[in-house]
């Protein structure tokens, strides 16, 4: 035990309650983004990531052609402004509008463009469906920068708002058919639910609302989305954050706060923060971790072309399956659906194609049947069959990527919560053990980019005030 001890080393900071030596495991978007907001309140924050930073954002060359992984849009930007505010900075992304908004949903019903342009035929029914939605989108900013407790007026203002809004309705699909939408627009709106790998049945009924509160807002930086990752490394930098890549975690002990690397290095600090999927945290500190595909949301094969030339496509295409309940079992049982959800995103010679899976971190690469059947569908559809087959190259990220990354089976945005537990609402298991907190996308699903921002802000105030 002597020589175990000598082994460990403390990391520096920390000799009082206003600064602590801070130890976050994961360097993903949500990972960095609370190492710069506590490394700015004087704490000494160390990054661990037995990869590269980024997590699923990172940059990948493809035929010459440089391609962002990951998160693909920017909305609700008043997430972001108020995390760049927290921090006393001016915004460097120069963020564009992105054509098109949402892009257009290619339903079994006709195709939707999101939003839904005053000359179409269902302009009428989105200004109505949109009518509940109107100025929500602050307060869904709040709730999602804010620790869900109903002592904070601030936070019982926004979730009244929200309450309103969803007109009682626990899920997404119970507010659809309530509203008894144009069929072609009901199966866009439902397309949306899927936001945190959910089908409309077991999503919130705040996904419901979604298309309404980001559709006109929908972004992306001027650099591209690897943008967002320079930022917070810059930010964190800035500030003293340590980012050490390929520095794996083996051993996680939350009473001591000491953590171990692969090669057998302990490093103790005076706080631990996991910015990792819950169940490889569970692996890490020798609990068990049952995941079952049919507890798991989904994962996916991201296909990335270098065309020879730019692609008659829209900024985005979205094609969804024919019917939601045949999707929500296949994905439970680990089944490969004959038309599952396809998202086509054009820039130019590039051409990403994102296919929903199931989280089974199957291997599932471009010469894969379902993933040529799927591919050939969505091209298909958008009347460009031929298009993948004059790609220069093409590079896929299967479930296997992301089951590499510690998510089971690949799921993207960890366990299935149950739709009580979703959303905004309702309380995160953010801090699990006196010395650990949590942070991401597994704790705090849904929402993409905002989720992932404001769930860094929510557990960096409740750190600063030492409390839940």
């Amino acid at each position: 035990m002597s020589g175990q001890r000598s082994a460990v080393s403390r990391q520096p900071g920390s000799l009082s309650s206003q600064s602590r030596s801070v130890g976050l495991l994961g360097g993903g978007l949500a990972g960095l983004a609370l190492a710069a907001l506590l490394a700015h309140r004087g704490h000494a924050v160390t990054v661990y990531e037995r990869d590269r930073a980024g997590g699923k954002l990172r940059r990948v060359t493809v035929g010459e052609q440089s391609f962002d992984t990951g998160p693909s849009l920017f909305t609700l930007p008043g997430v972001w402004r108020a995390f760049l505010a927290r921090l006393g900075e001016a915004d460097p992304l120069d963020l564009r509008p992105l054509p098109g908004g949402l892009g257009v949903h290619h339903t079994p019903f006709g195709a939707v463009p999101l939003p839904v342009p005053a000359d179409h035929p269902l302009h009428a029914a989105w200004e109505a469906y949109c009518a509940p939605a109107r100025g929500l989108a602050s307060h869904v900013e709040t709730l999602l920068t804010t620790p869900p407790r109903l002592i904070d007026p601030v936070f019982r203002r926004a979730s009244a708002a929200l309450l309103r809004a969803t007109g009682g309705h626990l899920t997404a699909e119970g507010w659809v058919r309530a509203r008894q939408l144009p069929p072609a627009l009901a199966h866009a709106v439902r397309t949306h639910a899927l936001n945190a790998g959910l089908a409309p049945v077991d999503a919130p009924a705040l996904y419901a609302l979604l298309p309404a509160l980001i559709a006109g807002d929908v972004s992306r930086p001027a650099r591209g989305m690897g943008a967002l990752l320079d930022t917070l490394l810059g930010l964190g930098a800035a500030r003293g954050v340590r980012v050490l890549e390929g520095a794996e975690v083996v051993r996680v002990d939350p009473q001591t706060a000491t953590l171990t690397l692969k090669g057998g290095e302990v490093r103790r600090h005076d706080l631990l923060v996991s910015a990792l999927d819950p169940a490889r945290l569970a692996v890490l500190t020798g609990r068990p971790a049952r995941s079952p595909v049919s507890r798991r949301t989904v994962s996916g094969v991201a296909l990335y072309a270098a065309l020879p030339e730019p692609a008659p496509l829209p900024a985005t295409s979205v094609l969804p399956p024919a019917d939601f309940g045949p999707f929500r079992a296949a994905m439970r049982a680990g089944a490969l659906l004959p038309d599952t959800l396809a998202l086509v995103h054009a820039n130019g010679p590039r051409l990403a194609v994102l296919l929903t899976a199931p989280a089974t971190a199957r291997d599932l690469q471009p010469d894969h049947p379902w993933v040529r059947a799927q591919v050939a569908r969505a091209l298909r559809t958008l009347g460009v069959p031929g298009l993948l087959a004059s790609a220069r190259d093409v590079v896929a990220l299967p479930p296997a990527h992301y089951a590499a990354g510690g998510h089971p089976g690949g799921a993207i945005y960890g366990a299935a919560l149950p739709v009580w537990r979703g959303g905004p609402l309702h309380p995160q298991p953010y801090h699990p053990a006196p010395q650990l907190w949590q942070v991401g996308t597994g704790v705090h699903p849904g929402g993409g980019l905002p989720a992932i921002l404001g769930g860094a802000m929510i557990v960096d105030r409740l750190i600063g005030e030492g409390s839940l």
